[in-house]
């Protein structure tokens, strides 16, 4: 794939038209050039990604997809950049490519600008931009916008001007500008590869409150590491927000442009000739209206070292007085449903040895089956205060479920420790599967972790522990509990006295002698409140993972009101995970 390298030398495509366009007209108007019909070939200039080699061969090779589509109705000129780049370990992802490094032929490499951040921690640059907490200051920018500019005045007329990844963002400071001086955009298109945000708050102020009316096309590849970022701006306006009306196009393929000869490339690189030809008045037809994808929730699934892609990893807790077979059985049908090459299933059991007493749950015979043998452990071990002070004979799921009994849990510390050493130990792992006592741990281990600063290399030499931005950031993307309960042991109800923004799902049987027990708080909060936006469903079965279906439009799963009512959400209500 095209490496930011090979991106960010060149300003890929700016095609303007002769009439209504230049300084002077830009001087005399706010509107946008008419979209009268320029009466010759389109012109294209460009501007590429940062670390792009000074060559212009690169550019053209990087654009053989849009030439292609465009046919003979434009001239494609390319913007190189000036400022050089040097590879700095331990700053940038990741060195010059090879493909990069061929294109060069020994000639240097380039930037459009300069860039700081306040970030104290040792990570690379990559996790700084996309941390929200992190400021970024730019240097050295204005000489590239000016470039830009002086170009299209001065070598114009220009149409429409393309840019790729990092040049994208020489393209937003230059509207920006414009804006700013009550100036129009003198081409008549901008169309941007991986375009990225104004990372500087200081410059990205004329875009984000007042968005321009300049025609853009945005393209994204869903499984570029910067696809997240792209679209999400690190809690910022995002570079498509910057503008009214903008076509928002993707394709399958990562850090690169969409590769010629692939279907849905083809697809790609027509809509964006169609835009072209209509803006420069080569055509009257209407581009084709394409809907707007949604916004992602996280970064692409990555191996983070070298950005390459990896299956989802999924870590399941197994319950109480159980082990890792049991779990890894519970857990087959949603298994199945996820896909069976979709991702990797690690199973954990407690540290903490269980042998049956008077008072606890009896094991089934398909659990001890399941075990065949094996130790059943705990993840902690708790003992019932009962009101009266004295023991009786009550089994402990009443003692629990009476909100008198005073729970207290043991060496919880340890537990907690123990897990998170197997997370960092083991990770990443991007699911966290919890089933019963196994979801109160998690409880615990989120609630703990929230309390503790996240670290950069000084602390952590895997990459992959440096995406945290904040403690309320988990090492993992989010949870899944099935009959999960609350903390019952009042000494750890601070975790949660405000709500953790972690993504869960919470899973209950209807049927779930625990049911009313896992959905109450005991006059604390439910355990679904110990998060900003949890999505609850409930199933007609038991203290259990469900294990069967309906038929069509009879699902037993739905998102279900606390009160346990029967109404399922029908599809249109349903929310992903």
């Amino acid at each position: 794939g095209v490496d930011l390298t090979t991106s960010s030398s060149k300003l890929v495509k700016l095609l303007e038209c002769r009439a209504g366009t230049g300084a002077d007209a830009a001087a005399a108007s706010n509107l946008q050039p008419a979209r009268s019909c320029i009466n010759r070939r389109m012109r294209d200039a460009g501007a590429g990604a940062a670390r792009a080699p000074v060559q212009r061969a690169d550019g053209n090779f990087q654009l053989t997809g849009l030439k292609q589509a465009i046919g003979k109705d434009a001239d494609i000129r390319v913007l190189e950049s000036d400022l050089i780049w040097t590879y700095q370990e331990g700053a940038d992802n990741h060195d010059a490519d090879p493909m990069s490094l061929a294109l060069a032929k020994g000639r240097p490499f380039k930037m459009w600008f300069r860039h700081a951040t306040d970030d104290p921690r040792e990570r690379i640059d990559f996790f700084k931009q996309q941390d929200p907490n992190v400021k970024v200051t730019y240097s050295e920018y204005e000489p590239s916008v000016d470039k830009l500019l002086s170009y299209v005045k001065n070598e114009g007329p220009v149409d429409a001007v393309v840019a790729l990844f990092d040049g994208s963002i020489v393209v937003h400071l230059a509207v920006a500008r414009l804006a700013k001086m009550g100036l129009r955009v003198p081409w008549r298109l901008s169309v941007f590869f991986g375009s990225m945000c104004i990372r500087d708050d200081n410059l990205s102020e004329p875009l984000a409150s007042q968005p321009s009316s300049h025609p853009t096309i945005h393209v994204f590849g869903r499984r570029d590491e910067y696809y997240f970022y792209h679209r999400t701006a690190a809690g910022r306006r995002a570079p498509e927000d910057y503008y009214e009306d903008a076509v928002i196009l993707e394709h399958s393929e990562g850090h690169q442009l969409p590769s010629p000869g692939a279907k849905q490339s083809k697809l790609v690189y027509e809509r964006i000739a169609e835009g072209m030809r209509y803006h420069c008045g080569l055509t009257s037809a209407v581009p084709r209206r394409v809907a707007r994808p949604p916004k992602p929730t996280s970064f692409a699934v990555r191996n983070l070292d070298d950005m390459t892609p990896r299956k989802l990893r999924v870590l399941a807790l197994c319950g109480g007085h159980s082990c890792a077979a049991v779990i890894k059985f519970q857990t087959t049908q949603l298994k199945a449903a996820l896909g069976k090459d979709a991702a990797e299933w690690t199973y954990l059991e407690g540290s903490k040895p269980w042998s049956w007493y008077e008072g606890e749950p009896t094991v089934s015979e398909m659990e001890e089956k399941i075990a065949n043998g094996a130790q059943l452990k705990n993840w902690y071990m708790d003992t019932c205060h009962e009101e009266s002070g004295k023991k009786s004979d009550r089994l402990n799921s009443f003692k629990q479920f009476d909100p008198a009994t005073r729970v207290e849990y043991h060496d919880v510390q340890g537990a907690v420790q123990h897990l998170k050493k197997y997370i960092m130990d083991e990770g990443p792992f991007d699911v966290l599967v919890a089933f019963s006592q196994g979801c109160i741990m998690a409880h615990l281990l989120i609630g703990h972790l929230r309390q503790e600063a996240p670290g950069g290399r000084e602390l952590y030499p895997e990459r992959w522990k440096h995406t945290r931005h904040t403690a309320e950031q988990m090492p993992w993307r989010c949870s899944v509990f099935f009959s999960g309960m609350h903390l019952r042991d009042r000494a750890f109800l601070p975790l949660f006295e405000t709500r953790s923004p972690h993504p869960t799902v919470h899973v209950f049987g209807k049927r779930d002698e625990y049911y009313d027990y896992g959905r109450d708080g005991f006059g604390n909060k439910p355990q679904e409140e110990y998060y900003v936006d949890p999505v609850v469903l409930t199933h007609d079965q038991s203290h259990e993972l469900p294990t069967s279906r309906r038929g069509p439009g009879k699902s037993t799963t739905g998102s279900q009101p606390k009160s346990g009512g029967t109404a399922a959400a029908g599809p249109s209500e349903s929310r992903e995970a």
